[in-house]
């Protein structure tokens, strides 16, 4: 699991957008919370980048861009918008 210097002291929410980018940038598997889903953003077994709704939700594949992650689209808005709702379960 990884630590990140920037994220908040014992908080489950992100301190700033760019650290949801370098852990996306570096390749860490991620699980998020937004608006009440559960996300896991990472790679599948074929080495594919995905972004899933947990569990057993529908896999959506992706350019293995920080960009693609951060545009992709939840609820209406791209989670670049909503960085600030979201709930980190792992990072």
């Amino acid at each position: 699991m990884m630590t990140n210097k920037n994220m908040k002291v014992n908080s489950d929410h992100l301190a700033s957008l760019d650290e949801l980018s370098f852990a996306i940038e570096v390749g860490e598997d991620i699980q998020i919370v937004l608006n009440n889903t559960e996300w896991y953003i990472g790679y599948d077994q074929n080495g594919k980048r995905v972004i899933a709704q947990n569990p057993n939700g529908p896999v959506h594949y992706l350019d293995d861009s920080v960009d693609a992650v951060l545009d992709f689209v939840i609820n209406g808005k791209s989670i670049r918008d909503q960085w600030r709702n979201i709930i980190v379960v792992a990072l």
